[in-house]
């Protein structure tokens, strides 16, 4: 398995989600609402939950996060250490 990166798609998705975000939407009841706060809020949760699904999936496999064996890896060949 290869240093795969999921930690940019989770930036970008959470830009994306940033883009659609409504402010007061969960203050707003829902028939109050019109069209293009109702799907733009909705982007943001589609978006929102990709981004998570992203952190989460880079959390398991990418080498830049400390408790990794890759992290460690990198580290110690950074500062001269042999393992």
């Amino acid at each position: 398995m290869g240093d795969a990166m999921y930690l940019g798609p989770a930036f970008l998705f959470a830009a994306f989600a940033s883009l659609f975000y409504v402010p007061g939407f969960l203050d707003t009841p829902l028939g109050m609402l019109t069209p293009r706060q109702f799907v733009s809020q909705s982007l943001f949760a589609v978006f929102a939950l990709i981004a998570l699904a992203a952190l989460a999936r880079s959390i398991e496999h990418d080498p830049v996060w400390p408790w990794r064996p890759g992290f460690r890896r990198a580290v110690n060949s950074l500062l001269g250490r042999t393992q």
